[in-house]
């Protein structure tokens, strides 16, 4: 038995619900919908012993082999604006990532609160890719005027981008950006050097490697609708050594499920991005037809702490 926790419209999440229902594997399905009828049964000296309850099916956590988490902020949930009384959900949320952050428990979680939590910092994930041997774009963060325009000088191009797991839209540093640097006193801000090259992303679940390739002329090839410009998406193999260094790098992390963010660049340079704990793969594999969700099933379904 998987459990599948958020929004069933949510492409990732209705992806892998169809390739549970494609490959036979059972699952049940938490929506968070309705996740004021949901509830947890925590046992912190025997996990395995715990329980979910969607409202309509109770699962011993002993009896599941994996969970993947997909849910949003549950104070963004229509049902929670429009309740008189969200104590009772706010205290099961609480369980449910004390359950789901208890390492003793018997499943296969993608992926627990705790681990994607290296995502709210890029400098400390900067850190966690160099160790693993890829190149990170050279970066300045600060809220010093002075600082980031002696690092403008030193490059012909920058862009400038989020330091938190926040997801924010990467623009290249132009005129109006210009005017507008003294506001960075107010906040830190990072800046890197404008790599080209070509896009890859690259997830990883358990040992497999999924790595598409983008061809786009827009700076972030996610929105180049709004530029005008498009995004062309193929599947693409990795040399054996990067692939197992995306490995690794996950892993290191404790994300046995990651969508990270490379660039082959033009001077020879494999320079990674970023690695997120939540990636919304089905975007890649509407694209390529990359089956990444028939991974996730298989999976989730082995069972047992990965």
């Amino acid at each position: 038995m998987i459990i599948l926790m958020g929004i069933p419209s949510e492409p990732p999440l209705r992806l892998l619900s169809e390739a549970c229902a494609a490959k036979g594997i059972e699952y049940t399905l938490f929506n968070q919908r309705n996740q004021d009828g949901w509830s947890v049964e925590y046992d912190p000296f025997d996990p395995a012993a715990s329980a979910m309850s969607n409202g309509e099916t109770r699962l011993r956590l002993a009896d599941c082999a994996g969970l993947y988490l997909r849910t949003m902020e549950p104070t963004r949930v229509p049902e929670w604006v429009a309740s008189h009384d969200n104590a009772p959900t706010q205290a099961m949320f609480l369980q449910l990532w004390r359950l789901l952050d208890d390492e003793a428990v018997p499943m296969r979680i993608l992926n627990a609160p705790h681990v994607q939590m290296s995502n709210n910092s890029k400098p400390y994930q900067a850190l966690a890719i160099r160790a693993h041997g890829l190149d990170i774009p050279e970066t300045c963060i600060s809220s010093n005027e002075a600082t980031v325009r002696e690092f403008l000088d030193r490059h012909d191009a920058v862009i400038y981008k989020s330091i938190s797991g926040t997801r924010s839209i990467v623009k290249r540093v132009d005129a109006k950006a210009l005017e507008a640097l003294p506001k960075i006193r107010f906040c830190p801000v990072q800046f890197q050097e404008c790599i080209t090259g070509v896009n890859v992303r690259v997830h990883v679940v358990g040992q497999q490697v999924f790595a598409t390739r983008i061809l786009s002329d827009a700076v972030d090839y996610r929105y180049a609708t709004q530029e005008g410009k498009s995004s062309v998406l193929e599947p693409c193999e990795l040399p054996d050594d990067i692939a197992q260094q995306c490995i690794e790098l996950a892993h290191s992390l404790h994300l046995p499920f990651a969508g990270i963010d490379l660039m082959l660049a033009d001077d020879g340079r494999t320079v990674c991005f970023e690695v997120n704990p939540s990636p919304g793969y089905s975007y890649y594999e509407q694209h390529t037809g990359q089956r990444i969700s028939y991974a996730l099933a298989d999976y989730l379904a082995c069972g047992g702490r990965a």
